[in-house]
């Protein structure tokens, strides 16, 4: 005998089953991360999710990127706090933070420098929390630190380093969901080498040491060196010629 299953059986079963291979945002369960970003910077967050609900699943990540720009400009993420894979309840654990900069129009003319948030039960000692209009604004200090490349194809000329301090920030997980982070990023004016004692700051600018036998720092009293940048010459940094 052929029995007929109820047509809400069915379509709790297809449901259940479609549930499986789908992302579902819950709604509401997310935050923004917006800021500035200086000229030729570029922002990639990556926030880990862990399984919240004893579900046989496993950590995903999700992506979210500014370009490059010539100009200052603006970035703004909408990341979920929580999400649900299948039948799994994804909780966001932490966010990586990939700040990208350029020097040059070349393709090892850029690089990056690492920061993120810190999701925690309560927040540390002298950390800022969300202001009673759910924000939390801060500043990071960026610079550049330059070198005499070491690579082959391009030794002797000048590479440079990202750095960037305070480039993060500690937040109460459970606080989250709804709130605003501004992260905004300011580069210095001045820099400086990748290196103690391996520049002289002159009054022309600064030179590069001849470094002593076996060592990367200069010979007293210093030998300088001369080294290239955008396809010339040159004895001083920045200016090239002195």
């Amino acid at each position: 005998m052929i029995r007929h299953i109820p047509q809400l059986a069915i379509g709790l079963a297809t449901s259940l089953l479609a549930a499986c291979g789908s992302l579902v945002p819950f709604a509401g369960e997310s935050f923004t991360l917006q800021g500035q970003l200086p000229p030729n910077f570029a922002l990639k967050a990556q926030a880990h999710y862990s399984v919240a609900n004893g579900c046989n699943g496993s950590s995903r990540t999700r992506s979210f990127e500014s370009e490059f720009e010539h100009d200052a400009h603006e970035y703004r993420f909408r990341i979920p706090v929580n999400y649900r894979d299948g039948l799994c309840e994804m909780r966001l654990a932490r966010v990586g933070l990939f700040i990208h900069g350029r020097y040059g129009d070349k393709d090892w003319q850029r690089t990056y420098d690492n920061g993120g948030l810190v999701l925690v039960d309560a927040l540390p000692e002298g950390a800022s929390g969300f202001d009673a209009n759910g924000r939390l604004s801060k500043t990071a200090e960026c610079s550049w630190l330059f070198q005499l490349s070491k690579a082959y194809s391009r030794k002797g000329e000048i590479s440079k380093l990202l750095t960037c301090r305070n480039a993060g920030a500690y937040v109460v997980g459970q606080e989250l969901p709804g709130k605003l982070v501004r992260l905004s990023f300011r580069v210095e004016q001045e820099e400086r080498p990748s290196r103690n004692n391996t520049w002289i700051n002159t009054p022309g600018g600064w030179k590069p040491c001849v470094p002593r036998a076996g060592w990367q720092r200069c010979q007293e009293p210093p030998v300088f060196d001369k080294f290239k940048m955008n396809d010339q010459e040159c004895t001083v940094y920045p200016n090239c010629k002195e």
